[in-house]
């Protein structure tokens, strides 16, 4: 039997990850985890300055290039931490766990772990910071293999809430006001560490200080927990705007109603994600055209007279996981389908696979002394412009070396997909991402055998014992025609969840047919030059202009189904490249989104919104 919806089931989880899955992806995933591990996880140089961090006690000292560089080391080990769960490689492994160690040693005769001095303690960014170290933690022990480790890191974490409480809640410091920055959002998001600590504890007083941080509604001139539960405005008209320290809050939110089950936090956050959905992502599946600001990107993302940075890396990947948090609670195949829109366009075009070095200026014009090259770019352009800007969250390191908040975070979009790829529902086993990979669930080994996402065909092969259950397949939003057959017998789906309800047994194939074509994409009727541009996708695919083929400041009108698949030899790393006529008979090149703009360069002027007059 089919069905077209996932059942309903009486549970705070909708959705749930299997924690001991073993699943080995082989497509896009693969390459994106290889590029971290090199790049990345086993700098072990890397590892070590962002320790020092917590040794000098200089974030406080008044300069702002140096003032959140404590979030550099919990960042960083949380994404990693993600992918080395899904590798289990011996080799990265052993690197965080040397890192997890050193900082370890860094804690001082209070209990903190701090890159501020007892002094300036509690100011700018040093919650922020605190958050992350215990986050980094927290992420490492779902990877932990050293019991006694373990048990050190739990009694570190105590040792650093435990001074936090001390000094911060009711007739003491207001968290809000721990900081000069977004009326003290970003402390307040310190609220999912501190539940994750009563989870693991138990002890009370880490549920009342989770509770009283609740109580400020993150900000100071508002309630934002109540505005989103109210549901009148949407994020952009809120007092405070700014995009991924607001989600990290409702991260929070999110964890504190798996505790208690309060409807209203739930219905908050829901809420919350829609009007997201509804107004904030752009086409390449970012949010923020101001900076990092929630601004309702729907109908700015087609302006031209911006000239500031735009769609942040780490709003990308906070954004994933927040979206992979909301599927998760809800069941809400809308949700995976943003994660994979993500994905395949803002989140693999910040990688910097050409390995071009950043050149950051101080404030005072003087050129940093060793330009280096940055795993990830920080801001996705989508009209034409280039890409490697400028260096989100730029911080330097006194052996003229520096570091962003975007290449920190970067790890953690990869670690998102292993974990909502294949899940569990209440009767079965929910398959929300497409690419090749053996994988075994609730005993069940599922073969996936695709070219997904250049190619809608998925075939998936079953090895069990009779039985039945239920095998849920997300239909995308983006496919019109999709439908599923089983051992030979076909039937239409429509797009959300199909649920496929049988006694399986060993050698059982579904075959899911996804087809792929060109689309034309106008950007909302309100929005900014809604008349001038339109953007072109090919499945989860948004193409784009890329001047080594085609100038994106030039009109591009194109015939959608005049598209026909080419090998791209100016642009031999191209993903995919589909050549057009446009409306002239004219020859027009593009590629997929993710491999524009390479050079990081006017060579590789790119832009996925193009001019169609």
């Amino acid at each position: 039997m089919i069905k077209n919806v996932i059942n309903e089931i009486n549970d705070v989880h909708v959705l749930t990850r299997d924690n001991d899955l073993k699943i080995k992806l082989e497509g896009e995933l693969s390459e994106a985890v290889s590029f971290i591990e090199r790049n990345q996880i086993c700098d072990v140089g890397l590892w070590q300055r962002f320790v020092n961090v917590f040794r000098w006690h200089k974030d406080g000292c008044g300069d702002p290039w140096v003032s959140w560089r404590s979030e550099y080391w919990g960042k960083m080990m949380r994404g990693s931490s993600m992918v080395v769960k899904y590798t289990n490689d011996d080799g990265m492994y052993k690197i965080l766990e040397n890192a997890v160690r050193d900082i370890i040693t860094t804690e001082d005769e209070h209990g903190r772990i701090s890159g501020y001095s007892v002094e300036e303690e509690f100011t700018r960014w040093d919650l922020w910071g605190r958050k992350y170290v215990m986050l980094g933690m927290m992420y490492f022990m779902e990877i932990c293999r050293d019991e006694e480790l373990a048990r050190d890191m739990t009694k570190s974490m105590c040792r650093q809430a435990d001074y936090i409480i001390e000094h911060v809640g009711p007739g003491k410091l207001d968290i809000r006001e721990c900081t000069a920055n977004w009326e003290g959002l970003n402390s307040c998001s310190i609220l999912e560490p501190i539940v994750r600590l009563y989870k693991l504890t138990g002890n009370k007083k880490y549920f009342e200080f989770a509770e009283y941080i609740i109580s400020t509604g993150f900000i100071q001139s508002a309630n934002i927990i109540e505005l989103a539960y109210e549901d009148k405005v949407s994020p952009h008209e809120y007092p405070v705007v700014k995009a991924y320290e607001m989600m990290s809050c409702f991260e929070g939110l999110l964890q504190f109603y798996y505790v208690t089950g309060i409807e209203k936090y739930k219905t908050a956050v829901l809420n919350f994600g829609k009007r997201i959905i509804n107004g904030e992502i752009s086409i390449i599946g970012c949010s923020g055209c101001t900076h990092e600001l929630f601004d309702h990107t729907a109908v700015r993302q087609t302006q031209t007279d911006y000239t500031g940075v735009i769609q942040e890396t780490c709003v990308t990947v906070t954004w994933m996981k927040f979206a992979a948090a909301v599927l998760e609670l809800s069941g809400d195949s809308s949700y995976a389908d943003h994660i994979e829109q993500s994905f395949y366009n803002a989140y693999l075009g910040s990688f910097n696979t050409n390995r071009v070095p950043s050149i950051q200026y101080h404030k005072e014009g003087r050129r940093n002394i060793l330009p280096q090259v940055m795993p990830f770019d920080s801001y996705s352009p989508l009209v034409s412009d280039t890409r490697g800007r400028a260096t989100g969250g730029f911080n330097y390191f006194p052996d003229g070396t520096f570091y962003g908040c975007c290449a920190c975070i970067g790890g953690a979009g990869a670690g998102v997909i292993p974990e909502i790829a294949i899940m569990n529902s209440a009767n079965g086993i929910v398959i929300n991402y497409y690419e090749k990979c053996v994988t075994e669930i609730n005993g069940v080994k599922l073969t996936l055998d695709t070219e997904y996402p250049y190619d809608g065909s998925v075939t998936i092969t079953l090895d069990t014992a009779e039985k039945a259950f239920d095998i849920s397949l997300r239909i995308p939003a983006w496919c019109d025609k999709a439908s599923v057959t089983i051992n030979g017998e076909t039937t239409p789906c429509h797009k959300g969840y199909v649920t496929l309800s049988r006694h399986w047994k060993s050698g059982d194939i579904i075959v899911l047919d996804l087809p792929m074509k060109v689309k034309r994409i106008l950007p909302p009727e309100s929005a900014v030059n809604a008349d001038i541009f339109a953007a072109y996708t090919y499945g989860p695919i948004v193409l784009s202009a890329d001047k080594r083929i085609t100038d994106p400041d030039s009109v591009i009108d194109l015939v959608c189904d005049s598209a026909v698949k080419v090998y791209c030899p100016e642009i031999r790393d191209a993903k995919l490249c589909l050549e057009f006529n446009d409306v002239n008979g004219k020859k027009v090149r593009l590629i997929d989104y993710a491999s524009a703009g390479k050079t990081w360069s006017e060579e590789s002027r790119c832009a996925a919104w193009l001019k169609i007059k």
